[in-house]
């Protein structure tokens, strides 16, 4: 006969199944071999690396970004309570089963959100012990004030977003995550001693209780919760989805872009190909979605340049020259064969002149990231300075042998 934890355990075990075939859908055989493998060694030999030598731009960071950095990895993970719409229909009646669901789903939640806390101080350990001098006790408190800040965010967020309008929740999640974080970085430094840290993470711990009591005992919150749970449940499927299923268009009032609020020349010669060139350009860094995805490419990269060695550095910076190349050459492909363009009687020698005109102005903004990282982690300050300009010219040849083909 089925019991309250065997109704959780069987809901655990289903939405583990499901995220299982979530990321299935997106991590074939074909990703993993070629993309997801590869990326968890190279992974792996950095991090072995950085234990044995440590590179200069670790030393370079200072220890409070380090740790900021670890407070915020700590804070990833949702309250889940493992509630759906239909248990009102019966479940929502029985006090012993539905207290016991929740109990059990705020521990696993609190276990999850720990756990993932442990392994954000796992990855910031080399850093702190080899570039700042943390021994075994201070690394070990400040893993455990990760885990006890972790949890208390956990809760606090999520029973402010239930007791608060929307807009003075979220301030004051903002306020209360700026507050701790502060005092997270400040009590976990190596120089503050560990009477500090442990102090502090005594402290949430006994608040973390206090929470979870509170919010077990809660009332009228079950169709937020089961509409929270449903969102989580579908949170990474939604992120696939919305790449392949197109949305409604939304009546929005017009509003001007970022970048190039005015239609200003970029050329001063007024030739065929450097006008559809200037459309390329301003039609890219005005489109929202090119400029999300422009940015998330940009951080990758840089981010990339910075684990890697000095050889694959240089290896890495061509390839993402030719990538970027060839981004921009679709684009432009798509942006000369829209029906306003069409309208005008431009040669095919002025559209392919057009799209190498405009590679480099889309590449630079990329370049002062990548160069700059390129330089700095491999050869120090000026390096990356002098790395900046290049992004110019290497975006003018690889448009120029993009539209060789």
């Amino acid at each position: 006969m089925i019991d309250a934890n065997r109704l959780f355990a069987r809901r655990l075990r289903s939405e583990w199944r499901f995220q299982y075939r979530v990321w299935k859908m997106a991590v074939d055989w074909t990703v993993a071999l070629y993309i997801v493998i590869p990326a968890v060694a190279v992974a792996v030999y950095h991090y072995v690396s950085w234990w044995r030598d440590m590179p200069a731009w670790g030393a370079a960071v200072p220890v409070e970004a380090w740790l900021g950095a670890l407070y915020v990895l700590s804070g990833f993970g949702a309250l889940r309570l493992f509630v759906e719409e239909a248990d009102q229909l019966f479940l929502i009646r029985n006090e012993a089963w539905m207290s016991r669901l929740l109990r059990l789903g705020t521990a696993y939640s609190l276990t999850v959100r720990a756990l993932s806390a442990a392994l954000a101080a796992g990855l910031a350990a080399p850093f702190l012990v080899r570039a700042h001098g943390c021994d075994g006790p201070q690394l070990a408190v400040a893993a455990a004030l990760a885990m006890a800040a972790g949890t208390h965010r956990l809760l606090a967020d999520r029973i402010v977003a239930l007791r608060l309008p929307r807009l003075a929740g979220s301030l004051a999640n903002g306020a209360a995550f700026v507050v701790l974080g502060a005092l997270f970085v400040v009590a976990a430094r190596p120089a503050a001693g560990p009477l500090w840290g442990i102090a502090l993470t005594a402290l949430l711990v006994g608040s973390t209780v206090v929470l979870a009591r509170v919010r077990l005992r809660m009332t009228g919150t079950f169709y937020r919760d089961a509409a929270y749970e449903a969102e989580q449940r579908m949170k990474f499927a939604a992120l696939l989805l919305a790449q392949v299923v197109p949305k409604p268009a939304k009546l929005r009032k017009r509003a001007k872009p970022l970048v190039f609020r005015r239609s200003q020349r970029l050329f001063r010669r007024r030739t065929p190909d450097r006008v559809l060139a200037e459309t390329i350009v301003k039609s890219f860094f005005r489109s929202g979605t090119q400029m999300k995805m422009y940015a998330q490419l940009t951080t990758a990269f840089g981010f990339g340049l910075l684990l890697m060695p000095v050889a694959a550095k240089w290896l890495f910076w061509s390839g993402v020259s030719l990538l970027l190349a060839y981004w921009v050459r679709m684009y432009g492909k798509e942006v000369t064969a829209s029906s306003f363009v069409k309208l005008f009687p431009w040669r095919d020698e002025d559209r392919r002149t057009a799209i190498g005109r405009a590679t480099p102005w889309i590449f630079v903004p990329a370049y002062v990231t990548a160069g700059f990282a390129l330089g700095w982690t491999a050869y120090g300050l000026w390096a990356g300075l002098l790395l900046i300009p290049a992004g110019w010219a290497l975006g003018y040849l690889t448009g120029k042998l993009m539209n060789g083909w």
